[in-house]
């Protein structure tokens, strides 16, 4: 039932913000994913040994051109979906639901980005490029399990970076 609930939540489009990346729009329910997060929160920054290390700096984040935030989000969420989620593994069954939920959450997304990019609204420059380059190999310098952890831990400065998009 509890899935459920949380499922059907992230797919409500009524809750969905419509977001302008360069010239792709999507809805992604940030609200949604803020609220799921919300449940993991705590754990994943508690259980940062890292915390002098910031995979997903605002310096970068704010630095990422309107017309790359597409490409740029699309492979930020990737790297979560191919590394990150894959790589954690929890004792806590609301642990493991909640990055389940907020996986299918990002491939849902990536799904709507694709769109994007197969009609040419996904722009995907070399700095963009680097930027996410930077953000990997900063996360395969940490173990498997510290590196989940940490890019867990900071969906915040994600989230936060997503939501700057709802009003251009």
């Amino acid at each position: 039932m509890l899935v459920c609930t949380m499922l059907c939540g992230l797919w409500d489009t009524a809750q969905g913000r419509r977001l302008h990346l360069g010239s792709c729009k999507v809805n992604i329910h940030t609200h949604e994913l803020r609220h799921h997060f919300q449940h993991i929160r705590q754990s994943m920054i508690s259980g940062d040994d890292h915390k002098a290390i910031r995979l997903l700096r605002k310096d970068v984040m704010n630095s990422i051109q309107a017309t790359e935030s597409c490409c740029f989000l699309r492979q930020l969420l990737h790297f979560y979906m191919d590394k990150v989620f894959i790589n954690y593994s929890s004792s806590h069954s609301l642990h493991r639901r909640t990055t389940s939920v907020l996986a299918n959450s990002f491939l849902s997304i990536t799904k709507d980005l694709r769109v994007c990019h197969a009609n040419a609204h996904c722009e995907c420059s070399e700095d963009a490029k680097q930027k996410l380059s930077g953000i990997q190999t900063m996360y395969d310098q940490l173990d498997q399990a510290a590196g989940a952890v940490k890019a867990i831990g900071e969906l915040d400065s994600l989230l936060e970076w997503i939501e700057s998009f709802q009003h251009h």
